[in-house]
């Protein structure tokens, strides 16, 4: 971390500003300590010169009462000896002390214990007033031991007293002087610490409101913006940015943000153009412009599966932000890295292109994407599980080698489902526009057939009554079997792309089961058909003759795939819980590949050689007009089992005719 940023993380202004007010209350708490020990030692120095003032009063009323009561006799001197002069001595060793205490500046014997740095220094007039008070006392002191004399055994303590007495005033007004000027230095210097105590307060509460005022600044109002701005995301707002200010950690967290948002706003839009259904190539064009650099792909496309997945082809490809050509090649699908992804339905992330292609020849596509210059890449499965028509695979390649680092392999992870459904529903709908255009043709194509096959066939129906040889009968014979198909086949595609008119009313299921059942034969293979079980007591709302065209496809297809002589089987399971009336039909023929099990109800998708593809979207059309569904279950044990579910009628209810039309049963071959 360089060193501006350091001091700019939350945590080191954080830290710094609890260190400062931490010192700044210490230096203040100190500083109130310190004068408050100050207080004290200049109290301490008033009392001492208040004990000079004593001690020289105690020594003049001493001083009177010996010359009163002087004595008469050795025997009182020597008393006096032993009481005065030693009161006397004790005064003068006191006064000797504090006057060299003051003199010295000295003041630890003479004091209460205190901060060991806490030293009264005194003013220049009270060192003034002690110096003279110095001068006093010393001519006072010698004249006192000149009146007591040399023999220490036997003072002239009468002399002493009358220097006492007539020198008395002199000393106590020097004494007095220097009460007075400690009185008047000690209330300056309160004033002082009283001045100093109220700007240590002023200075802790400014530089306490300029550090809060830093705090709001860098911290707390980013912080206010960075929520406002999560709750304008949260309220939909996805393009919303925020400003990158204040401390590293919330300029970390506002970038963050801006790339939340910015990631949101991009998969927002992505779902608005799902929604509005746009096509294949525009749904990938707009991932190469927008998404390119938050995944940090270089190419991306979509490899679209053959039916019988043999081959593969790319429907749509886009390199540093352009559509590429468009690549009509058909790709080997069996034992390639696609083939893989489709039967693991999970994502592929394939590091190291290059070596991978060179140790497998049979890796056609991913050679051509090397050949683009990519080197890793991120496959992603569309299968009929992600609601795609058709397999398909979206492929992200990037020219780095190893180029999706770990935050853009979890990001890519993280919206693989949503990039897949996006695909496989734009997949899905390009189909069904593939498919609705395919439908609109063949509409156009049978309204334009009927009429000259129409005439073919009643031509072809007049020469077969004609005397003709064994040859050209059998062709005439060959021609109008064609010509029903071809006319079998264009009912089919005008009922499946005309609308739909129902003259609904209740209908037994149980007994219009048993009736169709029973004269029913098959057309071709002779199978016999039977009817598990009969519920004639629900009835469901139908119209009873798309009813029977519905049984009779589901069974003509049943009997088509099942085995010679086997039987198809029928059954009604009506008074479900869930308010269904179930009908299903069975045939024990081989299973069909679960790839195409989701496609056999599309249009024009047929696995029989013969067939038009309609049998069974013409079914499931049907039977969704009736408000039910249509499943289809296949499996190599069970064979396949059709079964639809309509909704129970309520007794209660009375249901009227709905528009009548009379449209004649047909048989439709899917």
């Amino acid at each position: 971390m360089s060193l501006a940023r350091h001091l700019s993380s939350l945590n080191f202004q954080v830290t710094a500003v609890f260190v400062g007010l931490t010192l700044l209350l210490c230096a203040a708490g100190l500083y109130a300590v310190g004068a408050f020990q100050r207080q004290l030692s200049y109290d301490a120095l008033v009392d001492i010169a208040a004990r000079l003032e004593l001690t020289v009063e105690q020594m003049h009323a001493q001083g009177m009462n010996y010359q009163q009561n002087a004595p008469r006799d050795y025997r009182t001197y020597f008393r006096d000896v032993r009481l005065y002069y030693q009161d006397l001595m004790t005064h003068v060793a006191t006064f000797d002390a504090v006057v060299e205490t003051f003199m010295s500046g000295d003041f630890h014997d003479q004091m209460p214990s205190s901060l060991p740095w806490i030293k009264p220094r005194l003013g220049g007039r009270v060192a003034d007033v002690v110096q003279a008070l110095e001068q006093t006392w010393e001519v006072w002191r010698r004249k006192l031991f000149a009146a007591l004399g040399e023999d220490p055994a036997e003072p002239r303590l009468e002399w002493a007293a009358e220097h006492i007495i007539e020198s008395h005033r002199q000393l106590a007004a020097s004494t007095e002087a220097l009460t007075r000027a400690l009185r008047d230095w000690t209330a300056s210097e309160y004033r002082r610490m009283s001045r100093g105590a109220m700007g240590v307060a002023v200075a802790t509460a400014l530089v306490a409101a300029i550090l809060l005022g830093l705090l709001q600044r860098r911290v707390l109002a980013p912080l206010r913006g960075a929520m406002a701005g999560f709750q304008r995301v949260a309220d939909g707002d996805f393009g919303h940015r925020l400003s990158v200010t204040g401390t590293t950690e919330i300029r970390d967290l506002t970038s963050s943000f801006n790339r939340l948002s910015e990631r949101l706003d991009l998969l927002h839009q992505l779902i608005r153009r799902l929604q509005q259904g746009e096509n294949l190539d525009e749904l990938v064009g707009f991932l190469s412009t927008e998404f390119r650099d938050l995944l940090g792909f270089d190419w991306v496309g979509v490899v679209l599966i053959d039916d019988a997945r043999a081959g593969a082809r790319v429907a749509t490809g886009w390199l540093d932000g352009r559509p590429q050509p468009s690549d009509c090649r058909l790709y080997r699908l069996q034992g390639t890295l696609l083939e893989s992804v489709l039967a693991d339905e999970a994502p592929l992330h394939v590091a190291d292109m290059v070596a991978t292609a060179r140790a497998n020849p049979a890796y056609e596509f991913l050679r051509h994407l090397v050949a683009l210059g990519m080197q890793d890449g991120v496959f992603l499965p569309l299968t009929p599980q992600t609601q795609t028509p058709i397999p398909a695979v979206a492929v992200f390649a990037t020219r780095r080698p190893h180029g999706f680092d770990a935050a853009q392999g979890r990001l890519l992870g993280n919206i693989a489902q949503l990039l897949t459904q996006a695909f496989g529903r734009t997949a899905r709908f390009a189909e069904q526009g593939r498919l609705a255009a395919i439908g609109e043709f063949a509409s156009g194509i049978a309204h334009e057939l009927r009429t000259p096959l129409t005439t073919v066939s009643m031509a072809l129906n007049y020469l077969a009554g004609q005397p003709v040889a064994e040859r050209a009968k059998r062709r005439l014979d060959l021609g109008l079997g064609e010509a029903e198909r071809m006319r079998r086949l264009l009912e089919e595609m005008l009922l499946y792309a005309k609308p739909l008119s129902l003259d609904l009313r209740p209908v037994r299921i149980g007994s219009a089961l048993a009736d169709f059942v029973d004269a029913y034969q098959d057309p071709v293979g002779g199978h016999r058909v039977r009817l598990e079980a009969d519920s004639a007591a629900a009835e469901i709302l139908a119209d009873r003759d798309r009813l029977q065209q519905i049984f009779v496809n589901l069974t003509d297809n049943a009997c088509q795939a099942a085995p010679e002589a086997a039987e198809v089987t029928w059954r009604a399971d009506c008074g479900a819980a869930d308010g269904q009336v179930r009908v299903s039909v069975h045939n024990p023929g081989e299973p069909i590949p679960e790839h195409l099990l989701v496609r056999l109800t599309e249009p024009f998708f047929s696995t029989k050689a013969g067939g038009t593809g309609l049998g069974l979207a013409i079914v499931r059309r049907l039977v969704e007009q009736h408000g039910g569904e249509l499943a289809i279950r296949s499996d190599p044990e069970a064979g396949t089992r059709v079964e639809l579910r309509f909704p129970e009628l309520l007794r209660q209810a009375a249901p009227g005719p709905m528009e009548v039309a009379a449209t004649p049963v047909a048989r439709v071959t899917s």
